[in-house]
């Protein structure tokens, strides 16, 4: 499958490493390969940070003091978590940490050596991963989804809910999640205009992982486009924080383009 093309706000990558000169490291690699990196140098940080940030992959120095199994644990045992991958590393041969951390949930474990060979493409793999073409991704707009998505552009965003809800519950095929994840992109949204930041973030974390690999335009949706825009909008509240969500500019929040044959519509 063809890869996807780079979304415009680059991503997080989230990772647990005390050591100021590895961090760095780990930045410049990480800018190189295209992301975004938001290095923790707590356990209880990295959860934090998690939670936040909505990262595309999670770096874990098992060298680091504190109880990083346990860190990894509720990662792996949340559903807005889970299936973020994570890579444990250690700069020493140290194979009890690294099994330690492969048994409470790391996807992975490596030496730091390893690590400096592949950090790079490994970055760049889950920033653009391949497209999944779920079935019915091509066929036309359901009614309801339709009408969800005109009720989305005209701001109201409790009403999209509502009826791309009842499209999300009518469809069986895969592709339901295409509905789901704008819905609550669009609850997000609503969070934002009643000053909810962490509900706000709550919507994101759960929509956005649902548009992440479907295709640019998907039901006749220009996703790509609308999706770039939402990851923008969740990182800038990020960088907020509750304290200054009413700094942001509702006015940036973006219509959906869709199409139905040769019509174009934004609603």
């Amino acid at each position: 499958m063809a890869a996807m093309e780079p979304i415009a706000a680059p991503q997080p990558i989230v990772s647990l490493e005390p050591d100021p000169d590895v961090a760095a490291w780990l930045d410049e690699r990480i800018k190189t390969g295209g992301g975004r990196a938001r290095a923790v140098t707590t356990p209880d940080q990295l959860v934090a940070a998690v939670d936040q940030w909505l990262p595309v992959l999670i770096l874990i120095d098992v060298d680091a003091a504190g109880d990083w199994p346990r860190a990894i644990q509720r990662c792996k045992n949340r559903p807005h978590t889970q299936h973020i991958p994570i890579y444990a590393f250690s700069r020493q041969d140290n194979a009890t940490l690294l099994e330690q951390a492969h048994a409470a949930g790391a996807d992975h474990v490596w030496l730091q050596n390893e690590m400096k060979e592949s950090l790079i493409d490994l970055v760049k793999h889950y920033l653009y991963p391949p497209v999944e073409y779920l079935t019915g991704w091509d066929d036309c707009l359901s009614d309801l989804a339709r009408t969800g998505l005109t009720e989305f552009n005209r701001g109201e965003f409790f009403e999209q809910h509502e009826h791309l809800e009842a499209a999300w519950m009518a469809e069986p095929r895969p592709i339901r999640t295409l509905y789901q994840g704008i819905l609550q992109v669009g609850l997000a949204f609503l969070q934002i205009q009643r000053g909810n930041w962490r509900g706000s973030l709550k919507m994101f974390r759960r929509g956005l992982p649902r548009l992440r690999n479907l295709p640019p335009v998907c039901q006749g949706i220009h996703l790509a486009q609308f999706r770039a825009a939402a990851e923008a909008i969740h990182a800038e509240i990020s960088e907020l924080g509750a304290e200054r969500l009413a700094e942001f500019d509702q006015r940036r929040f973006p219509k959906i383009e869709f199409e139905e044959g040769d019509d174009r519509m934004t609603g």
